[in-house]
């Protein structure tokens, strides 16, 4: 072997060795940026910065909501109360009956006929469009006795009618009680 082959294997027995490039510094964010600007962008365009408008009938009235001490400040409410037991009727709380009673006496329907027809008979005729029935319902009760007192309320002339339920006069306590379980 000659001198020249052995350097040619030391140099082939060699490795060559490279510098490491330099490490990044940091995500580059630059194209995460551009993604997400051009999102906005869109997203911006179509969103509507106006209210959403809602086509009106011209002879359409919304419902409106109103607590119950505003409207039991108003003379000419005519309260009405349906208790799984009783249904009371007007401001002194008169008995009429049980909510059966309601669908299945006719006296009984008669009775709150006649009352309601008194109620309306102390309101002044040009206020008969403010006069509103509020009727007070257990939420346990079924539909269909409280579909009873609007059918009799509007044969009255009641225009407006309110709707609420009754709580338990203790009804914070037993709610508390309840979340602590």
């Amino acid at each position: 072997m000659s001198s020249n082959d052995t350097n040619v294997r030391k140099q082939k027995g060699r490795r060559a060795i490279r510098k490491k490039t330099e490490e990044s510094k940091g995500l580059s964010i630059t194209s995460l940026l551009d993604v997400l600007t051009i999102i906005l962008v869109f997203l911006i365009k179509n969103v509507s910065m106006e209210a959403v408008k809602i086509s009106e009938l011209p002879d359409m009235k919304y419902p409106t909501t109103v607590t119950v001490e505003t409207l039991m400040d108003n003379a000419l409410v005519t309260p009405v109360k349906l208790y799984t037991d009783r249904v009371l009727l007007g401001l002194d709380n008169q008995l009429l009956g049980s909510p059966e009673d309601l669908i299945e006496n006719v006296e009984t329907r008669s009775v709150m006929l006649e009352f309601f027809q008194s109620e309306m008979s102390e309101i002044p005729e040009e206020r008969y469009d403010e006069a509103c029935l509020i009727v007070q319902a257990d939420g346990d009760l079924p539909c269909a006795y409280i579909t009873e007192i609007v059918r009799v309320g509007t044969n009255t002339g009641f225009q407006n009618i309110y709707f609420a339920t009754l709580e338990e006069a203790d009804w914070l306590s037993s709610y508390a009680s309840a979340s602590f379980e």
